[in-house]
């Protein structure tokens, strides 16, 4: 349906705030541009366990944050998770 259809939307969006943030997690990729190279920047030499936290970590706030600027922006009962 329509509504269906604008559900999507904004859970796609959201999901891709997540994705750009989990972007974040490579160091190697434009260092001098990466905001988040300090917060959730995996390095060389990382361990493999600790990567899988930073980088779950990294998607969780992404989608936060995201999700956080839907909840503003939306009106009650208009967003995928109401």
């Amino acid at each position: 349906t329509y509504e269906n259809s604008l559900n999507d939307k904004s859970l796609s969006a959201v999901i891709g705030g997540a994705t750009g943030f989990f972007v974040g997690t490579d160091a190697a990729y434009l260092p001098d541009q990466n905001f988040l190279i300090d917060i959730v920047g995996i390095q060389d030499g990382t361990p493999d366990l600790t990567g899988c936290a930073i980088a779950g970590t990294s998607t969780s706030l992404g989608f936060v944050a995201s999700q956080s600027v839907f909840n503003v922006i939306y009106p009650s009962g208009k967003s995928w998770n109401d």
